[in-house]
């Protein structure tokens, strides 16, 4: 597909109507996606609240995103920030209904979703949006006997660190479903990290046993294919000695993800162990 036809294809998925409105950024603006084999860029930046054409607050979540080449990748054409209010000419996301049915998907809610089509104004201050900013940023932390955690609320979850066995490890604690915000909390992941803590050096070891038993013959084929010749096989005694918990990830669901230093068994790549709700192991792999 060429330059001119992906355009068009973008131009098909937002309405055809231009809007103007003022939009609040989020935390996370200035990233970039390109599909294999495409041409263009597409950059995001999201959108955590919004005045409308008619002049309404519109606090609903969304983004906005538009394309670009190789060519304008330094700033992204229009070189949006954080937290930052805009006066912008935009495009109202419009799903295809086919496309979604084509793969068996359900159409999304692209509420809040537009394509970007021109910055009008920069740091402007709508009173709403200024009042919304300081909600959104207001700190919230949650004290346990394990460590202190705070809100990420752009990333729906709460995250500190906490003594594991005498080790530090990051922790990430996904928000509660269906609270409003305002009023979000953890409880159901903190009470799967704290049923794990009350024994965590077994937990540990479980994990490390199980990665061991799962990527002990990838970590051979890993260190006969190195430069520098192996001190010996890996065993699944030295794996679990070589790898260490560094940051452990729980869903509300009570679902997990640990995530080990691999001790250079893959050169520098992270060991993923999932974990289901009912705290078996089911699979081990590397990332990074």
């Amino acid at each position: 597909m060429g330059e001119k036809q992906e355009r068009e294809a973008f131009d098909r998925r937002h309405a055809a109507e231009v809007v103007e409105i003022t939009v609040l950024t989020g935390t996370t603006v200035g990233g970039a996606g390109k599909a294999g084999g495409d041409l263009l860029w597409t950059p995001s930046a999201d959108v955590i609240a919004h005045v409308d054409e008619r002049g309404e607050l519109q606090v609903a979540q969304g983004r906005l995103s538009w394309l670009a080449t190789d060519d304008q990748r330094v700033g992204w054409i229009h070189d949006l920030r954080a937290h930052t209010q805009y006066v912008v000419r935009v495009r109202r996301a419009a799903p295809d209904p086919t496309e979604y049915v084509r793969y068996g998907q359900p159409v999304p809610d692209l509420t809040g979703h537009f394509a970007l089509d021109e910055v009008v104004a920069r740091d402007v201050h709508v009173p709403e949006l200024d009042e919304r900013l300081a909600r959104w940023l207001t700190p919230v932390v949650v004290r346990t006997d394990l460590g202190e955690l705070g809100l990420e609320r752009a990333y729906g979850h709460y995250s500190g660190e906490v003594d594991w066995a005498g080790t530090p490890v990051q922790v990430l604690l996904d928000v509660d479903e269906s609270v409003s915000e305002g009023e979000e909390t953890c409880a159901a992941a903190l009470a799967r990290l704290t049923s794990y803590a009350v024994d965590a050096a077994g937990t540990d070891a479980r994990w490390r046993a199980y990665a061991a038993s799962t990527l002990v013959d990838l970590a051979n084929d890993w260190q006969r294919d190195g430069d520098d010749a192996p001190d010996g096989p890996v065993t699944p005694e030295s794996f679990v000695r070589r790898i260490e918990l560094r940051e452990l990830s729980i869903a509300s669901d009570g679902s997990a993800t640990a995530y080990y230093a691999d001790g250079d068994l893959f050169w520098g790549h992270v060991i993923l162990v999932e974990v289901e709700t009912d705290g078996s192991t089911t699979d081990a792999y590397i990332a990074g």
